[in-house]
């Protein structure tokens, strides 16, 4: 029950430290925002838990303080829902195909997105950990030329799978049904999404976890073709 107190023993140092605990019910935040200037900055880190409503929520508040461009960080983000990214790339991308998925029998089912969408420039940061709902939205975004991708080429997991319950005892089967495609019908699995420009990030001393904007190379990169592209110059992909 929250707000029940649990001892546990942890081994640091050779040595065991009793620590109490209170039990709680807490939400992972899978979104995070800043601005960089007049540029805004979201980071998806995963497409489940309460990452669609808060970008939407980040999204909205950007577009009302007008920030001229726009980064959205995919960089290790394994995926998630794929009802989700869709409604959130919907935001993102003029009437049309999201993506669509077929099984063997050629048999498709296709997301659309609306005429109403958020006109800004995009950049998007991919690595080889952003997979599934991230290639989705990346892949989209490229297709349309909404967006520069810039990164390392993504994981490629293109793969719709299900999951079936055994009531029976609570075990289930997963299993692939199907593939998707991006709008302009590229199967990345197994191949990922090509970067617009290839940017690998530099290596820095200490942590890598603790990395600084500044030490940041592929979000650097972003920031700079924002601002070229928002000064009505031209970005050469690399």
């Amino acid at each position: 029950e929250a707000g029940t107190q649990v001892k546990i023993d942890v081994l640091r140092d050779g040595e065991m430290v009793p620590i109490q605990i209170t039990r709680d019910q807490f939400e992972v935040d899978r979104v995070t925002a800043k601005t960089f200037d007049n540029i805004g900055y979201i980071q998806i880190t995963e497409f489940t838990g309460n990452a669609k409503d808060r970008f939407m929520e980040e999204l909205d508040r950007f577009v009302e303080a007008g920030v001229s461009g726009l980064v959205i960080d995919l960089r290790d983000n394994p995926g998630g829902y794929v009802t989700d990214v869709c409604e959130m790339t919907d935001r993102l991308l003029p009437e049309g195909t999201i993506v669509y998925t077929q099984d063997r029998d050629g048999k498709q089912e296709v997301m659309e997105s609306d005429a109403d969408y958020v006109d800004l420039p995009i950049a998007v940061l991919v690595n080889g950990n952003s997979a599934s709902a991230s290639e989705i939205m990346s892949g989209a975004l490229q297709d349309y030329g909404r967006a520069t991708i810039i990164g390392t080429t993504t994981y490629g997991k293109g793969l719709v799978q299900i999951t079936v319950p055994f009531t029976s005892d609570g075990a289930a089967l997963k299993y692939t049904f199907a593939q998707y495609f991006t709008p302009k019908g590229r199967n990345i699995n197994g191949i990922g999404i090509e970067p617009d420009i290839y940017i690998e990030q530099e290596p820095v001393e200490g942590n890598a976890l603790l990395i600084t904007d500044d030490q940041d190379t592929q979000l650097q990169k972003a920031l700079d073709v924002l601002r070229t592209q928002i000064s009505g110059g031209t970005t050469e992909t690399e």
